[in-house]
């Protein structure tokens, strides 16, 4: 089987061979016949000067000799021209055009003359340049699909990266990092546009109690639901962080002191529905401090320091009234069942606080120390 197939491939090439040998044949007839001419025409001439006065013979000598110098070199520059030079013209057209794709490479074999030699060898090199051609274009098609989904990958990385860099796992707020570097930016931007500008600094009162009651699950639970109410309030060109522990800051671009005590109530009558639900005493609930930039004390300039200074006096004078109002917390030991009820209401606390959140997304940034809870005075309860 192989035998046949190796026969079978070689016929094409026997063909070839074939049309190449009548060629050379043909060749060889016209150059032994113009070798026969000039042989003749000096046998010729030899015999005219054998049987002639040489003298009055000498013109006709000389013509003839020219003639049959003629002769010769016009057969040779016609043979030439014919035999070589007019299919090397064709043979040079063809290749270019199959290289150029617009003719196939079996087109080769009308070449005729001396070059059709050849036209076998410029065949095989003409497929090996396809194939190497062919070869070329799947490796860079390869490389561009690799590079592309390299290339996504990459962005989605970047982009896991930078969102775990700027924002807080629990609560899904900006955190600390970036608003130290968006609350300069913020401020700088709102002096220069002498555009309004208020900070609401957010603490959770009773946390503590929380997370030593109902444990560590239930106050991270509240924790994200009140990052959840503040999202889905906030305004779009608002921006919500975590300020640090259970403390939240709403940096309000554009908005003043009026505004700022909207959405402060807002938030506040939200997350107190929502800590109903928890079966703790003193319930847990929000102090806010509010500031504006216009409301600052008169001389003093509106930087990062004195609005986070002055937001955080405002919020512990709120969270000293809010411990007067209450007073004391009484001495309770909560059963197993009651902390147990307690954590079962937070996975329910956001629906029927928030029904309908949309979550707002902004750049945000600032840094200040973390408030004291007030809590310290109300007792530890007994395991």
């Amino acid at each position: 089987m192989t035998e046949d197939a190796l026969s079978q491939s070689d016929q094409p090439r026997s063909a070839d061979d074939s049309d190449g040998g009548g060629e050379v044949s043909l060749t060889l007839i016209r150059q032994t016949l113009t070798v026969f001419i000039v042989v003749v025409a000096v046998a010729w001439l030899l015999y005219l000067l054998s049987t002639h006065n040489a003298l009055g013979d000498a013109w006709t000598t000389q013509v003839m000799l020219c003639a049959v110098a003629l002769l010769a070199a016009a057969w040779g520059a016609v043979h030439r021209h014919h035999h070589w030079t007019v299919p090397l013209r064709h043979l040079r057209e063809h290749v270019w055009r199959v290289y150029r794709g617009e003719a196939t490479i079996e087109s080769l074999s009308d070449v005729t003359g001396g070059p059709a030699e050849l036209v076998p060898l410029f065949q095989d090199l003409l497929r090996d340049v396809r194939v190497q051609k062919a070869e070329v274009a799947a490796l860079e098609a390869e490389m561009r699909r690799r590079m592309a989904h390299r290339t996504d990958a990459l962005e989605r990385t970047i982009e896991s990266l930078r969102h775990q860099a700027t924002r807080d796992a629990l609560t899904g707020l900006f955190n600390r990092r970036f608003l130290d570097s968006f609350l300069p930016q913020a401020v700088q931007k709102c002096q220069q546009t002498k555009a309004e500008l208020c900070l609401l600094m957010i603490d959770v009162d009773h946390f503590k109690k929380l997370n030593d009651t109902l444990g560590h699950p239930a106050g991270d639970a509240l924790l994200k639901s009140i990052g959840q109410i503040i999202r889905s309030t906030a305004r779009g060109e608002d921006v919500a962080f975590r300020f640090g522990g259970d403390e939240f800051l709403v940096v309000m671009l554009g908005s003043g002191e009026r505004a700022g005590k909207a959405l402060s109530d807002r938030i506040t009558s939200l997350v107190d529905a929502l800590c109903k639900t928890y079966h703790v005493t003193p319930r847990p609930r929000l102090s806010v401090g509010l500031v504006a930039a216009a409301s600052l004390p008169e001389g003093q300039p509106a930087t990062v320091e004195a609005l986070l200074a002055e937001a955080d006096k405002r919020l512990y004078a709120m969270k000293a009234s809010h411990h007067a109002e209450h007073g004391p917390a009484p001495r309770s030991i909560p059963s197993a069942q009651a902390a147990a009820h307690g954590v079962a209401h937070v996975a329910h606390a956001i629906p029927n606080a928030v029904p309908h959140a949309v979550v707002h997304a902004a750049p945000h940034g600032a840094s200040h120390a973390a408030a004291v809870s007030s809590d310290a005075a109300s007792a530890r309860p007994a395991a």
